[in-house]
């Protein structure tokens, strides 16, 4: 069932995704996929650390942090 989703393959760049650009990547075969904007090139398992990275950033987004949490970080 996995093999029949044309959604499977659609990736974004996470070098473009990480400058605030939403791109899609071209899907190249084997798991490997391309940026046609940036030149990107990469696996998809790398691809996926990277979002991992990128979500670190907005860890904290949807919590309210107070000034003294703020002051001991």
């Amino acid at each position: 069932m996995s093999e029949s989703n044309p959604y499977r393959s659609l990736m974004r760049c996470p070098v473009c995704f990480s400058r605030d650009t939403d791109v899609l990547m071209i899907n190249a075969g084997n798991d490997f996929h391309y940026c046609p904007k940036c030149s990107f090139q990469g696996l998809e398992s790398e691809i996926r650390g990277m979002y991992r990275d990128i979500q670190k950033k907005f860890h904290n987004m949807g919590k309210r942090i107070t000034l003294e949490e703020q002051r001991s970080l």
